[in-house]
């Protein structure tokens, strides 16, 4: 009789230990990552787990769930101050996010992975992107942004992406080699094979080194066309005589 029930306060004790153990990890798979600041429409919060939610405001977002906008927006405020506002009809997803918050700084091992799905959305970056920018990732199916420190604004559909940045220096790599956009830049990617350009094809975008830029042909200089000699400046007109007749007292000279 000891001996059983020995057993069974030690199999309650495991059994705690393991939903103990499952509660820790669960917390640390929902680790939250932003707040709903605002949201409209039908936009819903996917969980990983596949449970759906309404997007209500103060709601939180954790690391593996989907923000769904459907007919509606929403704006995201992460915990280091990033904000992503999201447009109608956007997929965006928090696929990894860890920040210590070390008094207003951001630490070395912090990062933040996104998922841009389709749809539009306008980026503003936090701590971690503006302190440890090589430590922020946004995916999306035909290319990952990169950042240093910047705004940028984003559409993803049919024909590819379109960013553009409004400030700071945002990055676009894919299989096919990358390209840089500044402040009023706009980089056009049409499929995951092909380099990002610039919108218009009027100039070759920065590229990163090592990214294959083909060279640009030697300018065509237009033939010299020979110009007559000057001619030699014409003296200036003599004055006319002078027609004054100076008087005294009546008489003329």
């Amino acid at each position: 009789m000891i001996f059983r029930s020995a057993l069974r306060r030690s199999g309650v004790r495991l059994l705690l230990s393991l939903l103990l153990f499952a509660g820790f990890a669960a917390g640390a798979a929902a680790q939250q990552a932003a707040t709903v600041v605002f949201a409209t429409g039908g936009t819903s919060i996917l969980a990983a787990d596949g449970a759906v939610r309404r997007a209500e405001r103060g709601a939180a977002v954790a690391v593996g769930e989907t923000v769904d906008t459907a007919d509606g927006r929403a704006q995201l405020r992460f915990l280091d101050g990033a904000a992503i506002s999201l447009q109608p009809g956007t997929q965006f997803r928090v696929e990894q996010f860890r920040f210590a918050d070390q008094g207003g700084r951001a630490a070395a091992d912090d990062r933040v992975v996104m998922r841009f799905l389709k749809g539009a959305l306008r980026a503003v970056s936090g701590l971690i992107g503006k302190q440890q920018h090589e430590q922020y990732r946004m995916d999306t199916p035909v290319g990952t942004i990169g950042i240093r420190g910047t705004e940028y604004g984003a559409t993803l559909g049919g024909g590819g992406l379109s960013l553009t940045t409004y400030a700071g220096l945002v990055e676009v790599c894919n299989s096919a080699g990358c390209a840089q956009a500044g402040p009023g830049q706009t980089l056009l990617v049409a499929d995951g094979n092909t380099r990002p350009r610039p919108q218009g094809g009027s100039g070759q975008a920065p590229a990163t080194p090592g990214s294959a830029v083909p060279d640009l042909p030697p300018a065509q200089v237009a033939p010299q066309v020979p110009t007559a000699p000057p001619q030699p400046a014409m003296p200036p007109p003599s004055p006319p005589p002078s027609t004054y007749v100076p008087q005294d007292s009546g008489r003329l000279y």
